[in-house]
C-alpha cells in the first residue's frame, strides 16, 4: 500500500512538473513566457522604436519624403526575418502619411518579375520612357544589421540583440540619420532544458 501511495505522489510530481499542453492566442507584442530569441514582441519593439525615430527626423519636413528601405543584414547566428521588421517599419511610416518610398526592383520575387516582364513586353518604348520620366527616385537610403551577443552556461542563456539602422543622403553622400534599439533576453535552465 505505502509503494502505491509513493508511486502516485511521484507520478503527481511528474505531471506538474511536465504541465499541460494546449494553444491559447496572445497578442503578438507580449512578452514570451520562455525563450531567449528574436520573436514578436523583440520585432514589434524594434519596429515601433525606430520608426519613431525615423518620423522624428522628418517632423517639420512639408514634403512627403521618398526613402528607399535596403534589407537589414542579420549577423546573428539565428535565422531572424530582417525583412519583417523593415516591412512593419515602412508600414508605420507609410501610414504616418509623411513618407513614400521608393521599389528596390532587387526585392521582387520570380513572380513579380515575370509579370513585370510581361508587362513591359506589351507597352511600346515611348510609353516606357514616359512611365520612367514619372518616377520619383529616392532622396535617402536606409540600411542596417541585426547583430547578436550570446553568453551561455549552466544555468541560463543570455543574448543581447542591437537593431541598428542608417539613412544616407542620396546626393552628398552624407549620414543624415541613424539610430539602434538594443534588446536584451534571459532564460534561466530548466529542468528539462531550455
Amino acid at each position: 500500500m505505502r509503494s502505491k501511495i509513493k508511486l502516485l505522489i511521484i507520478l503527481a510530481a511528474l505531471a506538474s512538473m511536465i504541465g499541460c499542453g494546449g494553444t491559447k492566442f496572445v497578442e503578438p507584442g507580449e512578452e514570451p513566457t520562455s525563450g531567449a530569441t528574436f520573436g514578436p514582441a523583440a520585432l514589434i519593439r524594434t519596429a515601433d522604436h525606430l520608426s519613431a525615430s525615423l518620423a522624428k527626423r522628418f517632423q517639420h519636413t512639408p514634403e512627403r519624403v521618398p526613402i528607399r528601405v535596403d534589407i537589414v543584414k542579420n549577423k546573428t547566428s539565428e535565422h531572424i526575418d530582417t525583412k519583417a521588421v523593415t516591412d512593419t517599419i515602412i508600414t508605420n511610416l507609410i501610414n504616418s502619411g509623411n513618407f513614400k518610398f521608393s521599389v528596390d526592383y532587387t526585392e521582387l520575387d520570380q513572380h513579380e518579375k515575370r509579370v513585370m516582364k510581361e508587362i513591359h513586353g506589351r507597352i511600346s518604348e515611348m510609353d516606357r520612357q514616359m512611365y520612367l520620366q514619372n518616377q520619383v527616385a529616392p532622396k535617402y537610403r536606409v540600411y542596417g544589421e541585426l547583430t547578436s551577443i550570446k553568453n551561455i552556461d549552466s544555468s541560463a542563456k543570455d543574448v543581447f540583440y542591437k537593431f541598428t539602422l542608417k539613412m544616407v543622403d542620396f546626393r552628398t553622400g552624407t549620414l543624415t540619420w541613424a539610430d539602434e534599439k538594443q534588446l536584451r533576453k534571459v532564460t534561466k535552465r530548466s529542468w528539462f532544458g531550455w
